[in-house]
């Protein structure tokens, strides 16, 4: 009874160890799948090893259309125009303008495990490209837009003297009424990260984090197409307050990442 047990006890052993053994990791013979959020929105990715060191991984990163605010604006003016010599004034009126912080990005990076094995420290190098846009206002007034249809060969004069008032900004309008300006980044931006947990996990399924940075270079602003000296128009609407804030906006260079991720192996 006892060398049965005996017996017994050595199989397991042997096959559990050889359960062990038998997960490697080579070029490419895994798969693994992961999804997550973090400050890039949710994640979705795909994985492969090349070794017990480095893991390949590409995926997509998405903010979802739900992050938007709205507010509503002071169109202001101070102005008239002359018209056959009549003065017509530039009617006053609200504007109600939407933030839009929606955006999609595409990422590809190798994860680096410096103690091999199945060790789950990592440090992450690669980029990220696309979701150029990190934020879109839009807006419209009808009763700008009538005016400027009923007196179209005035429309630049018209629009020089009007904006929507925002904090202590000022947005210009197009010839439709219409509100478009943007803040953007690079659209190819470099990534360095760390973290822990394996993107290829040796179970079927498993947890990682990883916090890290891009990237994005300067940021510039965008209105109606057309980029915009962001300091010459702080300056304008804020005086001497504006140069410090367009200072601070130089100098946000990095966008900060921390992802929580759920991973699973399909191969």
């Amino acid at each position: 009874m006892m060398k049965k047990i005996l017996m017994m006890a050595i199989l397991c052993l042997v096959f559990t160890t050889s359960g062990f053994a038998q997960f490697k990791r080579s070029a490419f013979n895994h798969v693994g799948l992961n999804a997550g959020v973090g400050t890039e929105g949710i994640s979705i990715g795909v994985a492969a090893p090349i070794s017990n060191f480095v893991e390949l991984e590409a995926g997509v990163d998405i903010l979802p259309k739900f992050l938007s605010i709205s507010d509503k604006a002071n169109i202001t003016t101070d102005a008239s125009i002359i018209v056959q010599g009549q003065t017509v004034r530039i009617p006053d009126s609200k504007v109600d303008i939407d933030a839009d912080f929606s955006r999609t990005a595409f990422h590809a990076k190798a994860n680096i495990y410096p103690f091999g094995g199945n060790s789950k420290f990592f440090v992450a190098a690669g980029f990220a490209f696309g979701g150029a846009k990190l934020a879109k206002l839009s807006g419209h007034s009808d009763k700008l837009a009538q005016f400027i249809s009923k007196y179209p060969e005035y429309s630049d004069e018209i629009l020089k003297n009007v904006g929507a008032e925002l904090s202590d900004y000022n947005i210009k309008f197009d010839k439709n009424g219409d509100i478009n300006a943007d803040l953007r980044c690079n659209s190819f931006r470099p990534y360095l990260g760390l973290g822990f947990g394996r993107v290829v996990p040796k179970n079927r399924l498993g947890f990682r984090w990883e916090i890290g940075c891009q990237y994005m270079g300067k940021l510039k602003i965008y209105q109606n197409g057309s980029e915009v000296d962001v300091r010459k128009a702080l300056n304008d609407s804020m005086g001497e307050d504006g140069g410090d804030i367009a200072d601070i906006v130089d100098k946000i260079q990095f966008y900060p990442v921390l992802k929580l991720h759920i991973v699973g192996r399909i191969l």
